[in-house]
């Protein structure tokens, strides 16, 4: 084992020397060429540069090296396009020539002729420069454009073609076939058959821009549309590169088409789809995963008071119903959670106004880079929900005095009497029905009447405490609810200030004022078992009898029966004590 491991290591070690010294032999065969010399990776780095190129560039063997290929050989628009990408396909043994390229040396910059030979073992392509003098002229199937024909490793979907412009021959590869619906068999491609399946409408425009920009010698591109022989539209662009004899004149032209008809369609739905965002009332932002802020539309800055520049560095604070406090971006993803939609009410607050309501849809959706972006659409729903108000306020308080109407004061009534026998507090039922008030309606008018019943609401909501409830029982009747009412002062007092809430005088023209005031009947609650319509019953009884004595008096139910309380609004105390509520 010892001998064999031995022999091994002998083994390596003289294939590394073999290596080292195969290197230095091709590295000594390249420093003496005659042309400047690279050998170049994939990815554009320069492995190796020979002594006559670092003399073209004025530069250090060790800087070069530092360069990138592009920074020496100035690529076109597109880069170096599928000749470089065929060049560097797997078992490539392509050899040839690239044409005429701009090269930047210490002089500035030259045309030079840029021969190419793929290495696919060691994933490198030698490229060699030279002077335009000395192209090979004889020798045209040496050009890498006739390599590109025949290959079958170049990118797909792109088709490659050459035209000779002596003898106007077009050569064409299968995928140009296939875009253009030609059957290789059959098709004799020339350039005016090429012509003929360009759209009529294209026609003359192709024709110019080819003529004028062929003048110019540099590698272009020209979008046209073509006619299938089945009648199908298609949208194509097309790269061209010119090759040129030593002379100046073109040799032949060569190139690269492909079919652009899906991505025109994809394009042109993307321009409705934008238009369709831009012009949308509903508003539409798009995040990236940190919650930052990539889109957002018109109708977005229009209902948040900013415009988009100030939107895309701070988004709007966000609220959720009922609360004052901020979502943050993690808050506002934390309403996803590990869902990829959610839906629900939030509010956008804005500056110088009301928190806006809207109902909020978020989609998670994944990028083209694999990350997590959010789309989320804003539906103002102010509107709604002011009408949400308004039907509230219809059902459940009066129309004319905005006091609580019947149906809520019941409610409110039983949530009170549990209230009360759960903290053991006494609570009071109080009923008011107006004197006088038919005498401004018949005097003065409805309308005098209904400024009555509004300014007593007023007063009376003004006079009552704030956990008590007043509402319009009906016509000219009150109800007053007063839980936790204390004891016998406490009591007395409450009722003091709704007398006195209530007492008002009408002035009516040539002729005295009116007075208004109120006759009051009570009911008591001490945690008994009596329900809300019983407490109701009771109460109502007890304005009728106040009623039947006239002026501003006050009835009590205290349970076992009525009887009279002081009035205490400025008039004359009635007979007997004042009983405790």
């Amino acid at each position: 084992m010892q001998i064999l491991a031995v022999v091994t290591v002998l083994a390596v070690a003289a294939w590394a020397l073999w290596c080292t010294r195969q290197l230095r032999r091709h590295r000594r065969w390249l420093d003496g060429a005659a042309d400047p010399v690279l050998l170049v990776e994939r990815n554009g780095r320069i492995r190796f540069a020979n002594r006559q190129l670092c003399q073209l560039l004025d530069l250090p063997a060790a800087q070069v090296r530092r360069l990138r290929l592009e920074q020496i050989v100035l690529p076109d628009s597109d880069g170096y396009g599928p000749v470089w990408a065929t060049l560097f396909s797997r078992h490539s043994r392509f050899v040839g020539s690239l044409g005429l390229r701009q090269v930047r040396y210490r002089a500035g910059l030259e045309r030079m002729v840029i021969d190419a030979a793929a290495l696919p073992e060691d994933a490198l392509v030698l490229l060699t420069l030279r002077p335009p003098s000395r192209q090979n002229t004889d020798q045209p199937h040496h050009y890498l454009a006739q390599k590109l024909l025949q290959t079958a490793e170049a990118d797909a979907g792109i088709g490659s073609w050459v035209l000779q412009m002596a003898s106007g021959r077009l050569d064409w590869s299968r995928e140009v076939h296939r875009i253009f619906g030609t059957d290789p068999a059959t098709f004799r491609a020339t350039e005016s058959a090429y012509f003929e399946r360009v759209h009529p409408a294209d026609r003359a425009r192709v024709r110019a821009e080819l003529d004028a920009k062929m003048a110019l010698q540099q590698p272009f591109d020209i979008e046209y549309r073509i006619i299938r022989p089945d009648g199908d539209i298609r949208d194509l662009l097309e790269r061209n590169h010119i090759h040129c004899l030593p002379d100046g004149t073109i040799d032949h032209l060569w190139g690269t088409v492909i079919d652009m008809t899906q991505h025109k369609q994809l394009q042109r739905q993307l321009q409705l789809a934008q238009l369709a965002v831009e012009h949308s009332s509903e508003a539409v932002a798009i995040a990236d995963g940190d919650m930052r802020w990539l889109y957002v539309n018109p109708a977005l800055c229009r209902i948040a008071g900013r415009d988009e520049a100030a939107l895309l560095a701070a988004p709007p604070s966000f609220l959720l119903p009922g609360a004052d406090t901020a979502l943050r971006g993690r808050d506002l993803l934390s309403l996803l959670g590990e869902r990829h939609h959610w839906q629900g009410e939030l509010r956008i607050a804005r500056r110088g106004s009301m928190p806006l309501p809207v109902l909020a849809s978020v989609s998670r959706v994944q990028d083209t880079g694999g990350g997590a972006e959010t789309v989320w659409v804003f539906t103002d729903i102010s509107r709604i929900k002011e009408s949400e108000r308004q039907l509230q306020s219809l059902a459940f308080f009066d129309g004319l005095t905005g006091l609580a109407n019947r149906t809520l004061f019941n409610e409110q009534l039983e949530r009170a009497l549990q209230a009360s026998r759960a903290a053991g507090t006494p609570l009071a039922l109080v009923f008011a029905d107006l004197n006088g008030f038919k005498q401004v309606n018949d005097r003065l008018g409805h309308q005098a009447g209904d400024e009555v019943l509004c300014r007593i609401a007023t007063r009376l909501s003004r006079a009552v405490r704030s956990g008590d409830l007043v509402g319009r029982w009906g016509g000219d009747e009150f109800a007053i609810l007063l839980p936790a009412c204390g004891d016998a002062a406490a009591q007395a007092a409450l009722l003091q200030r709704l007398q006195q809430a209530v007492s008002i005088t009408c002035p009516q023209p040539a002729a005295a004022p009116l007075a208004v005031g109120a006759s009051f009947g009570v009911a008591c609650f001490h945690g008994d078992a009596l329900t809300a319509t019983a407490l109701l019953a009771q109460a109502d009884q007890a304005m009728y009898r106040a009623k039947s004595q006239g002026g501003g008096a006050v009835w009590l139910h205290d349970g076992q029966g009525l009887q009279p309380f002081a009035a205490t609004a400025g008039s004359e105390a009635a007979s007997g004590q004042p009983a405790a509520l």
